[in-house]
């Protein structure tokens, strides 16, 4: 007499598509934190490079999503920590939120990722 089991594993592993997307919501959901966080360091004047803020989305997880203010002086004013700005403004308005909240950027893309 003989015993026969059958056994179904499966195995809900996200295919690289799936992961690629979760990826990419991640960024784009981390992006749109930095935003945020940027547009309370953003200098401020009439708030023409305030209303410039945007996300651009992932297109890709190799070419993740971008926080962009579009002004002909918006680098300028980033790059330029040393000018006195009203009202605690200031230069690196992306860089310096992205760097004090990276542990919070990270966790938004992880969850993200593992949540779907």
């Amino acid at each position: 007499m003989g015993v026969t089991a059958s056994v179904n594993i499966t195995i809900n592993f996200p295919t690289d598509a799936d992961l690629d997307r979760r990826i990419m919501d991640g960024e784009n959901a981390a992006a749109e934190r930095l935003l945020a966080l940027s547009a309370a360091e953003v200098p401020l004047d009439l708030g023409t490079l305030l209303a410039s803020g945007t996300v651009d989305p992932a297109t890709s997880p190799e070419v993740g999503a971008a926080v962009v203010y579009d002004t002909a002086y918006a680098a300028r004013h980033h790059e330029h920590p040393e000018y006195n700005f009203q009202n605690g403004r200031k230069g690196k308005y992306v860089e310096d939120p992205a760097m004090e909240h990276r542990d919070e950027l990270g966790e938004i893309i992880a969850k993200k990722v593992s949540d779907g």
